[in-house]
């Protein structure tokens, strides 16, 4: 499943980075919190295919489409 898929509100854990992202924006992505194991939370998904909004940790960020579907997740046990 890739985090494009989340729903609103859903948490989930980061299982991997698709390896070919551009090594720039892989670099930011882990800088940022998008690590392997990170917990990770859908705070909001803007209408019309807009950017997730998420919180990672005490950060809150919002990605596009293009590289939301190259993060895998698994979700989370609640």
């Amino acid at each position: 499943m890739t985090l494009w898929e989340i729903k609103n509100k859903q948490t989930a854990l980061i299982d991997s980075l698709d390896p070919s992202i551009v090594p720039a924006v892989f670099d930011r992505l882990n800088e940022m919190g998008f690590a392997v194991g990170q917990a990770i939370q859908c705070l909001r998904r803007s209408p019309l295919k807009g950017p997730l909004v998420l919180q990672v940790g005490d950060c809150v960020y919002s990605l596009e489409q293009n590289i939301a579907n190259r993060i895998n997740i698994s979700l989370a046990l609640s």
